[in-house]
């Protein structure tokens, strides 16, 4: 079974992308090294949400707004979860709509924020899919540690 069946069985939501806009994918200019991208998501009531305290475990933050990767020059080698910008990663929603890469495509749905609203409701659902599974391979010890805590799961 494709990951386009199960995306379309759940009524997840895939971007059509215009061929117009491969043309930026190569271009690493556009990145404003904001970091979004590199943090583990998951789709909740029909959007693609950011978990704040998964980042990827080479994410190194320079400041509040900005992140770098620490092994970008060899991270399709050392990190096989990383997408590089892509028609398939842009398909499917892996950048904040924000995202350069994507900017201008008409009705592009890419990852988001829990509203503050539905925070407490959101963790609440992550408690109850996160309460078994393993630490995933894209993340440090301590960042997923630390997100088990948060949603007061026992180590």
């Amino acid at each position: 079974m494709s990951v386009n069946f199960l995306a379309d069985y759940f009524g997840i939501r895939k971007n059509k992308i215009p061929h117009e806009f491969d043309s930026r994918f190569d271009d690493e200019s556009l990145c404003r090294k904001c970091g979004r991208c590199c943090y583990g998501s998951i789709h909740y009531r029909g959007r693609l949400m950011i978990i704040r305290e998964l980042p990827c475990r080479y994410l190194a933050p320079m400041d509040e707004h900005s992140s770098l990767c620490a092994i970008y020059d060899h991270r399709q080698e050392h990190a096989l979860w990383c997408q590089k910008v892509s028609r398939e990663s842009v398909s499917n929603g892996l950048f904040p709509k924000d995202c350069p890469y994507v900017r201008g495509i008409k009705g592009y749905h890419g990852k988001i924020y829990p509203a503050p609203e539905e925070a407490e409701r959101f963790y609440g659902w992550l408690k109850k899919i996160f309460s078994d599974q393993p630490r995933p391979e894209y993340l440090s010890e301590f960042h997923w540690a630390a997100f088990r805590e948060k949603l007061q799961l026992k180590s």
